[in-house]
């Protein structure tokens, strides 16, 4: 059996899910009938087999059932809403029943779309012509060309936006139009129309917070955007950007956006192109009770698009909107969320590369637990290959493509394969220890780190399919101070791969990413101290399924414990510790 080939391609695989002016001060407006309630649920502790439970959860969705010939609304709406002549137009009807169809990609990498005409769900096939670069978010702009089919675009890792048709329920036609260069940002997403031309058009903002609006062409080929217009800046403050569609019944995309703090705030589109938002009034607070918010279009048939949010233990909650950013009573819409890597629609930024850890055991085998999105693992399988593991794995985030394996070690001989013991190429001169970060250099492609003898930090660039053989770029000295550095990919949430480490004296450090490979981490913050009575830490990417990375830690007795990323700085970069697992001290170690 091939070592860590399911390894490989769930670090390739992104995870993906369900369709669906400047920062200017806050109104004192209150938009909201009923706060964003409830916290996560209780974690259970459990054994080295995993979480509790078992398997796969099953996604069960509380779509629109597609109404009788003559019926104007929703046949089965929440209760409440009040049903119009003619809802707003979805952005993505699949199956051609005027009803918004979802489009989820689970934990496992299987996309599929869940149709309002049948509440079938079938696998869903996006033809792209190159399987190296993988897909970190699908989004659904709507009808770009105006031929009332709905159109697909995806942003891969590598930058690359691509554009393709809807081809029935079950796939897309050939890419129709690609561009280069996106990952200039950390966050693309699909606005509606903005410009009140009859056409969607798109946001993205940049790591420091700048927001782009670019404008829709109507064409499919040659320029299907115009050249980006700048919005305004300090769009940082927001974990969350949901491109809500017309909330309003006005014509017009309008914008929501969630704070770290967790209140909510409804941006009313303009129409204009350089001033697309009114200032934003506040909707109400409570909304970091969800990790996901996801644009649902327009579910009960009202003319207004609706809200859609996952909570932390997978239940999923629709928020129904009554106009002026007001949204009436929840009511559940689904549940088995949690085994959903992310939401076509979602506000988060986009995350990919490692969504599992590895556990090397006394008897030499190497085991896979794979995360689901609640901050909890599923039971542990064997990783593959019949054979005797020795030293430690190192998990190449970022590095995988497809379904090749970048599972690598490190020797007395440099860097190679873990399965196959082959050499990975490049320059390891007196390497001592290494590190899988993910991308450090800013141009989607993962890299390694690597430290020697002296102490001193040396960056490798990776090239997307393998290891670049040039020459390593030297970060800094003064790195033997730690004995643990721990690639945690984005802990911050600006898109951007950090690193944590933890000195002889138990403190913990967070170095911010900057996407530079002359200069890939800023000035190290201070986490706190005390993290020395852990005999392990590990990066399992983003475990709770908020888009950013988490980081797990494990204590002499074998108990592990979760600290969430939170997207703040300092001592409050990763809340309170919770015990998710027992039994695993028989683990020489983690990756």
């Amino acid at each position: 059996m091939r070592a860590a080939a399911r390894v490989g391609r769930l670090a390739a695989c992104t995870a993906l899910a369900l369709s669906a002016g400047a920062l200017l001060p806050a109104t004192t407006a209150s938009a909201t009938t009923a706060s964003a309630a409830g916290a996560p649920a209780a974690v259970t502790a459990t054994g080295p087999s995993g979480a509790a439970g078992s398997g796969l959860p099953e996604v069960r969705l509380g779509l629109p059932k597609r109404p009788a010939a003559g019926a104007t609304g929703r046949s089965s709406a929440p209760a409440g809403s009040a049903a119009a002549a003619a809802g707003a137009r979805p952005r993505l009807d699949l199956d051609g029943d005027g009803l918004p169809d979802d489009l989820v990609r689970d934990v496992d990498g299987r996309v599929a779309a869940t149709l309002s005409r049948t509440h079938e769900t079938v696998d869903f096939n996006i033809q792209a012509p190159d399987m190296a670069e993988v897909s970190k978010d699908v989004l659904a702009p709507g009808d770009l060309g105006g031929s009332a089919a709905p159109e697909l675009l995806t942003l891969s890792a590598w930058g690359t936006l691509a554009l393709y048709g809807a081809d029935g329920p079950y796939g897309t036609t050939r890419r129709l139009w690609y561009g280069t260069g996106w990952q200039a940002y950390n966050k693309v997403l699909a606005a509606g129309d903005l410009t009140r031309d009859g056409r969607p058009d798109l946001l993205a903002r940049t790591p420091g917070g700048d927001l782009y609006l670019y404008r829709s062409t109507g064409a499919l080929t040659g320029e299907p955007f115009g050249a980006r217009v700048w919005v305004g800046p300090s769009w940082g403050a927001y974990d969350q950007l949901v491109g809500a569609g017309d909330l309003d019944r006005d014509g017009i995309g309008d914008l929501v956006a969630k704070s770290l703090a967790g209140d909510l705030f409804f941006y009313k589109g303009t129409g204009s192109a350089t001033a697309p938002f009114r200032a934003r009034v506040k909707v109400g607070p409570g909304w970091n009770a969800y990790n996901q918010l996801v644009a649902a279009d327009d579910v009960d048939r009202d003319g207004r698009t609706d809200l859609v949010a996952r909570a932390f233990d997978g239940t999923l909650w629709f928020y129904r909107s009554t106009g002026s950013g007001v949204f009436a009573a929840r009511t559940k819409y689904g549940t088995g969320g949690h085994g959903l890597r992310f939401v076509v629609g979602h506000g988060g930024v986009p995350d990919y590369g490692k969504h599992s850890v590895l556990a090397l055991g006394s008897d030499k085998k190497l085991y896979e637990y794979l995360e689901l999105a609640d901050g909890t693992f599923r039971p542990r399988s064997p990783a593959g290959f019949d054979g005797t593991w020795s030293g430690r794995p190192v998990f190449a985030a970022g590095l995988d493509v497809g379904d090749d394996a970048r599972l690598l070690k490190l020797s007395s001989t440099g860097v190679h394969n873990y399965e196959t013991d082959t050499p990975v190429t490049g320059t390891w001169t007196d390497a001592k220890l290494l590190l899988g970060v993910g991308d450090l250099t800013g141009d989607g492609k993962g890299d390694l780190l690597t430290r020697d003898s002296a102490g001193t930090l040396w960056l490798h660039a990776g090239d997307g399919r393998g290891l670049a053989a040039g020459a390593p770029v030297r970060v800094g000295t003064g790195w033997g101070a730690y004995d643990r550095l721990v690639g945690a990919g984005d802990v911050s949430g600006d898109g951007r791969t950090d690193l944590v480490a933890r000195d002889t004296a138990g403190r913990l450090y967070l170095f911010p990413g900057t996407g530079s490979a002359a200069t890939p981490f800023g000035a190290r913050v201070l986490v706190g101290p005390g993290w020395s009575g852990y005999a392990d830490l590990a990066a399992p990417g983003d475990l709770d399924g908020d888009g950013r990375a988490d980081l797990i830690a494990r204590d002499p007795a074998g108990a592990v414990y979760r600290y969430a990323a939170t997207g703040r700085g300092g001592t409050a970069a990763f809340a309170p510790r919770v015990r998710i697992a027992t039994g695993w001290g028989d683990y020489a170690n983690l990756a």
